[in-house]
């Protein structure tokens, strides 16, 4: 079973630690919703982010900044697990991580981020902030569950094919796919 937990808000910029394993999964996904973040106006960005001044400055210098063409090295990104700061990272401490915790997380941890999609700790990623309730509309969806869909649930599943019903109580439990589970047939959430 895999333990699914949320993207942090805040992140670190340096990405001197080591070397990202891979991209996330959903990359060219990832591209449409910079497209459309980038073609957004500083005040319309501010209220998809509903964030203070200084942090929509932020990061709407990042968007404009961040590049994710087909040339990136896996150099120019953050592991994921490395790049979130927020209070469950701190707590995970991942800087003292020895082979075999890393190991482990590769294996059974998953982010949820509403810009990357699922994320394994080891994937690569460059600082951000759109959560997954933001409302953006993107290639006529009308917010992120919509743009992201049952992609997320059955790209999870699928690797846990001997364990789809407990990740999907862990994720009903979590709160994670309320919004896509409802469209589940009933065999398949229980």
């Amino acid at each position: 079973m895999k333990i699914i937990i949320s993207p942090a808000k805040k992140m670190n910029e340096q990405n001197d630690f080591f070397p990202p394993e891979a991209l996330p999964e959903f990359l060219e996904k990832s591209r449409v919703l910079l497209a459309a973040l980038k073609s957004l106006t500083y005040e319309e960005a501010k209220q998809v982010w509903q964030c203070n001044e200084k942090l929509a400055k932020l990061n709407y210098q990042r968007i404009q900044e961040m590049n994710l063409g087909q040339k990136e090295t896996l150099s120019a990104f953050t592991p994921a697990l490395m790049a979130y700061e927020g209070i469950q990272y701190q707590y995970m401490s991942p800087m003292t991580f020895e082979q075999a915790s890393w190991e482990y997380v590769q294996k059974n941890l998953r982010i949820l981020s509403g810009f990357y999609g699922i994320l394994a700790p080891l994937d690569g990623i460059t600082p951000y902030r759109l959560e997954m309730q933001a409302k953006l509309s993107v290639n006529g969806c009308a917010d992120l569950y919509e743009f992201w869909g049952r992609q997320l649930y059955d790209s999870l599943i699928s690797k846990e094919t001997g364990e789809a019903s407990a990740a999907t109580r862990s994720a009903r439990v979590a709160g994670i796919f309320s919004r896509t589970m409802a469209k589940q047939p009933a065999s398949s959430s229980r």
